[in-house]
C-alpha cells in the first residue's frame, strides 16, 4: 500500500518542486537595488551577434563575446553595442557559454553548454593574448557517472559560468532545479582533466554567467532576472553565502555579465540588448 502511494505521488513531485521554488523566490531578502543602478545602454548594432552567450572585458571599455552556438567567431563591442570588429578561430562551436580573460591577455573559451547532461565532449578553449588557439582543456564532472543521470532529478552538470582565478579555471553549474550550484576547478593548461568538486552553493535561480572582479574582491554570479555578489577574502574555495542579491526583472534572459571595472559591470541578454550596472 505505500508503495502504492508513493507511486501515486511521483507525477505530482515537479508540481511540490516548484511550489518550494516559488515560496523560496517570495521570501529571498534581494534588496540589491540600494547598492546598485542597472541602465540600459544599448543594443548589439552587428546582427551576426544572434544569443550573446559571455562577455569579458578587454579594458578601454572594449568587450568580447560570442553567439551559443552559430559560428566560431568572437565579436568586439563597446557599452552601447557598436560593432568593433570580430575575429574566428579554428575551432568548432558546439555550445560556447562563457569566456573569461586571464590578467596576461589570455582567453578561455568554454565549449561546455550541456542541457541534456549528455556530452563526453566537454572543454574549454586556450587562446592567446592576440586570439591565436592554443590549446583545449578537456574535462569530466568528478560526480557524473551516469551520461545523462539515472536519476532526472540529478540533472546538475550542465554549465555556463566560468572564472579564471589563481592559474585555474573555476565552474559554476547550472542545475536542474534552480536551488543551488556546484562549484568545480580545473587548471588552466591544455590537458584532459576531472574537475574537482569544491562545494554546492545554495540559491535561488539557475547561473548563467560568473564574473571576477578585477582585484579578485567580489564574485558576481548571474541568473535569470537577479544578480549575487559573494565578497571574497582569500581563494574561491572558501566562497559563502551571497552578501548580495540585485533584481533585475526588467532585463529578460540574461546570459553574459563581466566586470568593467571595479565598480561596474556590464550584462547582455539573449535579445541583444547591454545593460550597465553600477555601484551607488
Amino acid at each position: 500500500m505505500n508503495k502504492l502511494r508513493i507511486i501515486l505521488l511521483l507525477p505530482l513531485l515537479p508540481v511540490l518542486v516548484l511550489g518550494i521554488w516559488q515560496r523560496l523566490q517570495c521570501t529571498e531578502d534581494c534588496s540589491g537595488s540600494r547598492y546598485f543602478t542597472i541602465q540600459e545602454t544599448g543594443h548589439f548594432r552587428n546582427p551576426a551577434i544572434r544569443e550573446s552567450s559571455g562577455l569579458c572585458s578587454e579594458g578601454s571599455g572594449h568587450f568580447l563575446t560570442h553567439n551559443d552556438d552559430t559560428d566560431s567567431c568572437l565579436y568586439r563591442t563597446d557599452f552601447y553595442g557598436n560593432d568593433l570588429g570580430k575575429f574566428c578561430i579554428p575551432a568548432s562551436n558546439r555550445d560556447w557559454e562563457e569566456i573569461c580573460r586571464a590578467a596576461d591577455g589570455r582567453i578561455f573559451l568554454g565549449d561546455f553548454g550541456n542541457n541534456l547532461n549528455h556530452r563526453k565532449d566537454l572543454s574549454i578553449l586556450l587562446l592567446d593574448a592576440s586570439g591565436g588557439l592554443e590549446g583545449k582543456i578537456q574535462f569530466v564532472f568528478e560526480e557524473q557517472q551516469n551520461f545523462p543521470p539515472i536519476n532526472p532529478m540529478h540533472m546538475n552538470f550542465d554549465c555556463e559560468a566560468m572564472v579564471f582565478h589563481r592559474d585555474s579555471l573555476w565552474l559554476f553549474t547550472k542545475n536542474r532545479l534552480g536551488l543551488s550550484t556546484d562549484l568545480y576547478v580545473l587548471p588552466a593548461i591544455p590537458g584532459k582533466y576531472t574537475a574537482q568538486k569544491i562545494r554546492r552553493i545554495a540559491l535561488q535561480g539557475t547561473v548563467t554567467g560568473a564574473s571576477l572582479r578585477p582585484d579578485g574582491r567580489e564574485l558576481a554570479l548571474l541568473v535569470y532576472r537577479k544578480i549575487y555578489f559573494f565578497s571574497l577574502k582569500n581563494s574561491l574555495r572558501e566562497i559563502g553565502r551571497p552578501d548580495i542579491c540585485l533584481p533585475a526583472w526588467q532585463m529578460r534572459q540574461t546570459e553574459a555579465i563581466c566586470y568593467a571595472g571595479k565598480d561596474s559591470l556590464l550584462m547582455s541578454n539573449e535579445q541583444g540588448s547591454l545593460y550597465l550596472i553600477k555601484r551607488k
